[in-house]
């Protein structure tokens, strides 16, 4: 893969109202996937924020080792992590709201889903800290260019 730094990069902000407050819209999901596509014809995309989805433990549908180059690991770190180290991994093994529309959303776009899948996100921390409890809620997603 080269570092075709010409092309532009998109950089989309997401926040997704909880699933069953008056103002969730089940379409806007579709819409973020619509608006992606058409980012992705242009350059790369970073699609990033509050997706209101815990999708457990589900994996990319790409292997994670595909994203060494995209997160710039440098080689010595690549060659010190353990094969299964860039397999997404999760500490909220839950699956609540938007999740199916998260999952259809990154697997329609053919995004890889960041977190817990980099080396710098080792211990797989939780983005959502609330008297309700821990939960991964927030997520960074990418094009592989």
């Amino acid at each position: 893969m080269g570092n075709d730094f010409q092309r532009p990069l998109f950089l989309c902000i997401v926040y997704a109202v909880p699933q069953g407050s008056p103002y969730a819209d089940s379409s806007l999901f579709e819409h973020i996937c619509q608006e992606v596509g058409e980012a992705m014809s242009l350059g790369g995309v970073l699609l990033a924020g509050d997706f209101n989805a815990r999708i457990g433990t589900n994996t990319n549908f790409i292997d994670c080792s595909q994203l060494v180059d995209v997160v710039l690991v440098p080689q010595a770190i690549e060659d010190t992590l353990p094969n299964d180290m860039l397999e997404r991994q999760n500490r909220d093994t839950v699956t609540t709201g938007w999740h199916r529309e998260f999952l259809d959303l990154y697997r329609t776009t053919g995004l890889f889903i960041l977190n817990g899948c980099t080396p710098r996100d080792i211990s797989r921390e939780y983005t959502c800290l609330s008297n309700k409890g821990f939960s991964i809620v927030d997520y960074f997603l990418t094009t592989a260019d």
